[in-house]
């Protein structure tokens, strides 16, 4: 329902057609974390998995998302009372981190897993917070926030929007120690993946998923940074010359 009624949306305010293919992808992106087998297995078997589903729905499906606004269509969304005071690059950074590092405290973490409404909410709150951190990173979002970054500051905001990632994942990735109880006593799919070595994966995925693509929107707005100071081809007096006749 929500997919058609952004591409109604979409095409009431005559949107490109890649509004509607990157919304879609987001959508998809939800859909194939929260209805597939990788959310029975992470709930019940691998914290690998379950750290896979956390980053498609943290940081690759609210970027899908924003990808398939236009401006005029941010613009209304802003009007949505608290909205603008949450989307900013300080709020974004706030929001986001804070999301990151309570829900995997072990108590939240723990909670989560055996609690099903505390697991939507857990779901719903990553979305959420994926989405106020690339609001002012996508131009069509960016364009409307109270305090548009330029791309310089942008590049400042993703490498801060890393730290959150790495606080959770190094610890992950180097300790010996299981901090989530719950897996601790999970069944083994696989004997010789030991909940040590699930934990250490668990945190080798989630920051390459994360520097995997908060380095490719880097790489974009590095390029386009450039691309806006390159020097235009000079023209030579006879080059000129030859084009006048």
């Amino acid at each position: 329902m929500l997919g058609v009624g952004h591409s109604v949306w979409a095409r009431r305010l005559n949107a490109p057609a890649r509004c509607s293919v990157y919304f879609a992808a987001g959508l998809l992106v939800i859909w194939g974390s929260l209805e597939t087998p990788l959310d029975p297995l992470g709930d019940r078997y691998l914290q690998s998995a379950h750290m896979v589903q956390h980053m498609l729905l943290v940081a690759v499906a609210p970027p899908l998302l924003l990808l398939g606004l236009t401006p005029v269509m941010a613009a209304r969304l802003m009007r949505l009372p608290g909205l603008a005071a949450v989307t900013g690059p300080v709020a974004g950074q706030s929001i986001y981190a804070a999301g990151i590092l309570f829900w995997h405290i072990p108590f939240a973490y723990n909670l989560a897993l055996t609690d099903g409404i505390a697991h939507i909410v857990e779901h719903l709150i990553f979305v959420a917070i994926g989405v106020a951190f690339w609001w002012p990173l996508i131009g069509a979002t960016s364009a409307v926030s109270r305090w548009r970054l330029t791309d310089g500051q942008k590049l400042v905001y993703i490498f801060i929007g890393t730290f959150p990632m790495m606080a959770v994942a190094l610890p992950l990735q180097f300790s010996r120690t299981v901090f989530y109880s719950y897996y601790a006593s999970a069944p083994r799919l696989v004997t010789s993946i030991t909940p040590v070595i699930d934990q250490t994966i668990a945190g080798a995925l989630m920051m390459a998923i994360d520097m995997a693509v908060l380095g490719l929107d880097g790489l974009i707005v590095l390029y386009r940074w450039f691309e806006k100071y390159e020097p235009e081809d000079e023209v030579l007096p006879d080059q000129h010359a030859v084009r006048q006749r």
